[in-house]
């Protein structure tokens, strides 16, 4: 069984220390950045209401000194799957989703978002079980860089394949729930944009910018994530192909590496974009293991770690809306116990949004 006790103490408060320090000197990250920018002409002649960018390049205008108050929906989720290396199937476990939906605003530095779990659109639990959880994930973005925080802690599970592992099961079937499966998820990972005069992650995730012109950057960094799931017994189903692989009752696993990526924002008819970022990297993991009868297993393997960002939407000096998706995977390319399964964890968010840009606190 894994010690969440001690990935908090030992992972979670430097994190956190970081990312004070992250948040605390944002501002002037912004303010050295802005400085290889033009700033617009007075802004005494514009009507009152009227909003305006705090400093304008031909690649896209900074908002931030405007007030963005904005309408959202949004889906956290954490999931695993593991695979039978020798019939080639897998197990997909997944937390019952949660749809929440809340309102925010962004303003300078700072972005909050207050959402509330609705019980009329969640209303699954007799179907897929209930799901007790705590997910914090944080994405950061500056004029130079981005960081993102998870920690995640999922108890009770179902598995989102069932007809791929139960024989005879069809739709219709009730679900597979091990409400006794709990995963944790704990990470951190910061990247250098090197192009960040012309290319803008705040314009496509946080909208407190606006791309003009299509630009991409190189993105360079580095990674830490720590993965752990545990069961009262073996996660693989009894009267199943699975029921022959080794009964693991936990498993743990921390990787780290450095990271690499290219992003690009799309600009269509002058207001539709569209972001893409993709990095792949192999990293090096610590993975361990647990059998019912406590024999353990542990070595280190290669990890393969692959993150997806997406950004699609409509963004106007007043007003904007979109989509968005962050995703990060990990796929442990090889197992501690003779290469008979691997597991492979998924984390990230997708986000629907809808706002607008207000002067009233702009001077």
């Amino acid at each position: 069984m894994f010690n969440l006790y001690k990935m908090l103490r030992y992972f979670l408060v430097p994190s956190l220390v970081l990312l004070v320090l992250i948040n605390v000197n944002a501002s002037s990250i912004v303010v050295d950045s802005m400085l290889t920018l033009e700033p617009i002409k007075s802004k005494n002649t514009l009507p009152k209401d009227t909003v305006w960018p705090k400093t304008q390049s031909i690649y896209f205008d900074d908002y931030s000194n405007m007030l963005g108050l904005f309408l959202y929906a949004k889906q956290k989720y954490s999931s695993f799957s593991i695979l039978d290396i020798e019939s080639g199937e897998a197990i997909n476990y997944s937390p019952n989703k949660q749809l929440n939906m809340g309102f925010g605003f962004n303003y300078k530095w700072l972005g909050i978002g207050i959402a509330f779990n609705l019980g009329f659109v969640n209303n699954d639990d007799d179907l897929y079980g209930k799901t007790k959880r705590l997910d914090w994930q944080t994405n950061i973005y500056t004029n130079k860089a981005v960081f993102d925080f998870y920690l995640q802690n999922y108890r009770g599970h179902y598995v989102e394949n069932p007809s791929e592992v139960f024989s005879g099961w069809k739709d219709g079937d009730a679900p597979y729930i091990r409400p006794d499966i709990a995963s944790v998820s704990l990470g951190l990972s910061g990247m250098y944009v090197f192009n960040h005069k012309n290319f803008s992650y705040k314009a496509a995730f946080m909208q407190t910018a606006v791309q003009k012109k299509g630009a991409g950057s190189f993105i360079l960094g580095a990674s830490v994530f720590a993965k752990a799931v545990a069961g009262d017994s073996s996660v693989f189903p009894k009267g199943t192909d699975f029921d022959s692989l080794p009964p693991v009752v936990s498993h743990r696993a921390i990787y780290f590496g450095p990271k690499a990526a290219y992003a690009y924002n799309f600009i269509v008819a002058k207001h539709f974009f569209a972001s893409v970022s993709f990095s792949m990297a192999l990293e090096v993991g610590k993975v361990s293991n647990v059998l019912e009868d406590n024999t353990a297993y542990s070595s280190w393997n290669p990890i393969i770690h692959i993150q997806p960002r997406i950004a699609i939407g409509y963004n106007k000096p007043k007003w904007y809306a979109g989509f968005s998706a962050v995703s990060d995977s990990y796929l442990e390319a090889s197992n501690v116990d003779n290469n008979l399964y691997d597991f492979s964890f998924r984390s990230g968010n997708f986000r629907i949004f809808a706002g607008m840009r207000f002067s009233w606190f702009s001077k």
